[in-house]
């Protein structure tokens, strides 16, 4: 899904790679920079640094597991992630569900949104991005510092996110090279999801080839945002 954005953007997006790092070199555990990443049934969550902003305290729901070991100061490079890995969260930290999500889409672990960058398994990106009837509205990003530029039209907004989550999953589906263009969710209850699309092969950073449609609410939307 979003291998590509911690590369970017830093700790302004929320993104992951293969290896859930970015390592400045193979030598040693103490100079990897690890993205701040936890896996928990198959499925890959990085915390939602959009949502670590607002500094809300997220309602939990059920107890899901715990943190069974942290790679930070502990694994290198070549460490396969498994279940139960964290990568700065201690061991024993509790993950929950997080009340009104599906647990495929977000969880909380220390008082703070982790929000899927890999699932387990899925069909369609609405298998995991569980945001149906939950979308304030849809904006495009400055690629420099991630400022709101543009708004959707809400036609656009029902639009775009109806075709969204009908997308296949298909993570490998794109080059992720070329213009991109960021763009946010802003949900309801003031949280955020953000992603990236790539123009010129389609790929959106969801994981999947965006649909005919979505390529062109795009082009509508950044033509009308001067772009």
């Amino acid at each position: 899904m979003r291998w590509t954005l911690i590369a970017v953007v830093g700790s302004m997006l929320a993104g992951c790679s293969t290896a859930a790092t970015k390592p400045e070199t193979d030598t040693g555990s103490s100079t990897i920079d690890w993205i701040e990443f936890v896996q928990w049934e198959d499925t890959e969550y990085i915390r939602n640094y959009a949502t670590a902003e607002l500094d809300n305290e997220w309602p939990i729901g059920k107890e899901l597991g715990e943190v069974t070991f942290m790679l930070d100061g502990h694994a290198g490079t070549q460490y396969k992630i498994k279940n139960g890995d964290a990568a700065y969260l201690p061991i024993g930290t509790k993950l929950y569900e997080m009340e009104g999500y599906d647990p495929a889409f977000r969880i909380v672990a220390n008082g703070d949104l982790y929000e899927v960058a890999r699932p387990g398994k899925s069909r369609v990106l609405g298998d995991f991005l569980d945001i149906d009837g939950e979308v304030k509205r849809v904006v495009l990003q400055s690629s420099e510092d991630l400022s709101f530029i543009h708004e959707f039209s809400q036609k656009h907004t029902e639009e775009f996110i109806e075709q969204l989550l009908a997308i296949p999953y298909a993570p490998d589906s794109g080059r992720r090279e070329g213009e991109r263009i960021f763009f946010a969710i802003e949900l309801k209850d003031g949280s955020m999801t953000r992603s990236l699309y790539l123009p010129e092969t389609g790929y959106l950073d969801y994981g999947g080839k965006a649909s005919p449609r979505i390529v062109e609410i795009f082009e509508e939307e950044l033509k009308a945002a001067g772009n």
